[in-house]
């Protein structure tokens, strides 16, 4: 099998010809799954919209209310994934969640011209969605050494960027063939395949328990970091979790990040190209950043390895910044400028996504992996409902400029309150930083 500190370099099993970074087979397995369901989803998330409103005839007011609606399934979604992992073990939680959100992805896909199914799928593949993520962060933690998380974490970020982009790729030529009605009953039954092939294989990290000792299917393996919590603190759920002040520092933070930085990409952007009226330059735009974080992702990572953890969470931030504040320059920013300022982001994504992650999981005592991870999900479902509220208020004032400037300032002063992680870390074990 070969271990971590082995110079043999094998192949990633799922075919994109990168090293296998001498991660253990369980690992590999979750890293595959990963990769081939986000190849669904991403063939997915860009279209929901249209879904809705050219597929099952939803006025923009109805629209407006499945999303919201969904944005409160994947709240709900995160606290639960969280609970069920540390009850029943990640991989089981991740083998029985796949298969609900494959099931809502088939409803979807053969639900054309049933309206109320496919909202109901709509909404229900979302809460299973949000608890996925807990879930699958823990069981990938757990499934590598303490000090290997944040290149696994490296890793998971590339190849679910890297299906994400492949998915969005092969939606775009479906849809160019079938058009709307028809491509979209094939994205979304792709979807349901993903998800089938995720909870196989993660079926199979649960059978190959026997050769692993620190998979989160134990749930009793604890972080880097000394228990904070005392004895039972299993049995006191996210209370537990609450009382941790190092955790309550890092969910503000993951909060005000993805409030102002990750749901201003994802939606800030799109509306910038509407209000513009340059939509054309936009699949360019998103193809920049997802390019940018899958080639850069891991070898950065051996860079960013030197630095103290929230001196790289800072200057993510501070990337995330100084894109917007790109934004903010111009009025009426062209496609050029939205595509420097992705790219800028994409680097900020690149410090911040494998460190955050890993950092979660070194504060989780034993018995709270889940949970843990659960408000990680948490503050990113959060923040993005936050941002997008922001986003709405503040484009409904009608300055462009004033939006950006905005989320720019507020990811300045989590970038400083980032250097401020020192005080509150944990001191009981070292940083083995990969």
């Amino acid at each position: 099998m070969g271990g971590l500190g082995t110079r043999t370099r094998r192949r990633a099993p799922f075919g994109l010809g990168v090293p296998a970074a001498g991660f253990p087979p369980v690992a590999l397995l979750v890293l595959l799954g990963e990769f081939l369901s986000n190849v669904g989803s991403g063939a997915t998330f860009p279209y929901l919209v249209v879904y809705l409103s050219d597929v099952c005839g939803l006025s923009g007011g109805q629209v407006g209310a499945v999303l919201v609606v969904r944005s409160l399934a994947a709240v709900a979604g995160a606290v639960a994934g969280g609970a069920l992992s540390d009850r029943y073990g990640a991989a089981r939680t991740v083998t029985g969640l796949a298969a609900a959100a494959a099931a809502a992805a088939a409803v979807m896909a053969g639900a054309h011209g049933s309206v109320a199914p496919a909202v109901v799928a709509a909404i229900a593949g979302t809460g299973a969605t949000a608890a996925l993520a807990p879930a699958l962060d823990a069981l990938l933690a757990r499934a590598v050494p303490d000090n290997a998380r944040e290149r696994a974490f490296s890793w998971r970020n590339t190849v679910v960027t890297t299906g994400a982009m492949l998915g969005v790729a092969g939606a775009a030529a479906v849809l160019g063939v079938f058009g709307a009605d028809g491509g979209l009953r094939w994205v979304y039954a792709l979807d349901a395949v993903s998800f089938v092939v995720l909870a196989a294989l993660v079926g199979r990290v649960a059978a190959r328990r026997r050769n692993v000792t620190a998979l989160a299917e134990a749930s009793g393996a604890a972080g880097r970091f000394p228990d904070r919590h005392g004895p039972g603190s299993s049995d006191q759920g996210y209370a537990a979790v609450a009382r941790d002040p190092a955790m309550r520092r890092v969910f503000v933070f993951v909060l005000l990040v993805v409030a102002a930085g990750f749901a201003q990409l994802q939606i800030g952007l799109p509306a910038v190209s509407v209000l513009t009226h340059d939509v054309d330059g936009l699949g360019w735009v998103f193809t920049a950043n997802m390019l940018v974080v899958a080639l850069a992702q891991v070898p950065a990572q051996r860079v960013l390895a030197r630095f103290p953890r929230p001196v790289v969470l800072a200057g993510g931030a501070a990337c995330m910044a100084g894109a917007w504040a790109i934004v903010a320059l111009d009025a009426t920013p062209g496609t050029a400028r939205l595509l420097a300022a992705a790219v800028v982001f994409a680097l900020g994504e690149i410090a911040y996504m494998p460190v955050v992650t890993a950092l979660v999981n070194d504060l989780a005592p034993p018995g709270l992996a889940g949970r843990y991870n659960g408000a990680h999900t948490l503050a990113w479902t959060g923040g993005f409902a936050i941002g997008a509220l922001a986003t709405a208020a503040l484009l409904g004032a009608g300055s462009l400029r004033m939006f950006f400037a905005v989320s720019a300032a507020v990811l300045g002063a989590t970038a400083l309150g980032a250097l401020s992680l020192t005080r509150v870390l944990p001191q009981g074990g070292p940083d083995e930083r990969p």
